[in-house]
């Protein structure tokens, strides 16, 4: 498309993370137009919902998070959506750190894209009931592939 929209091109530094979010040019056109939606409704959600973020397994913890590696990302952010400034001033400082703001809104982000990557939709499909045990002599099933690269992208 013509406007190049500021995800997917908001960070120009030579470190090899000149593209955000990462793996963003991986993702079909389709699936990625579902990120980016969900991306833009992270900042509509009340702010007591944004403050989940902190409880859910996929949350960077705060010991991994580096907020300097993220800024362009945030300032990118902020531009491509209009609403995260109201959310930071509801929840910066009051509730949050500049910083874990950042942390919250990207470990969502981050969720997303996986999601988006694995499955083409967000949110994840609910995890399929159990099967029924397998009769006897029934081929085994194989164990699920491991999580794709994208899922460890702070290490």
């Amino acid at each position: 498309s013509p406007h190049r929209s500021a995800m997917g091109a908001a960070n120009g530094k030579e470190d090899g993370r000149a593209v955000w979010p990462p793996g963003w040019l991986e993702i079909p056109e389709g699936p990625r137009l579902v990120a980016r939606q969900a991306i833009l409704q992270v900042s509509a959600e009340p702010a007591a919902e944004f403050m989940q973020i902190g409880h859910e397994p996929y949350c960077i913890p705060s010991d991994q998070w580096i907020f300097s590696e993220y800024h362009a990302a945030a300032v990118a952010a902020v531009q491509e959506d209009v609403k995260l400034n109201r959310l930071t001033y509801v929840l910066v400082p009051r509730q949050l750190t500049e910083s874990d703001f950042w942390r919250y809104y990207f470990s969502k982000v981050l969720y997303i894209i996986d999601s988006v990557k694995e499955h083409g939709i967000y949110p994840p499909p609910a995890l399929p009931p159990a099967p029924p045990p397998a009769p006897e002599g029934a081929s085994v099933v194989k164990p699920p592939p491991p999580p794709s690269d994208g899922s460890c992208v702070l290490q």
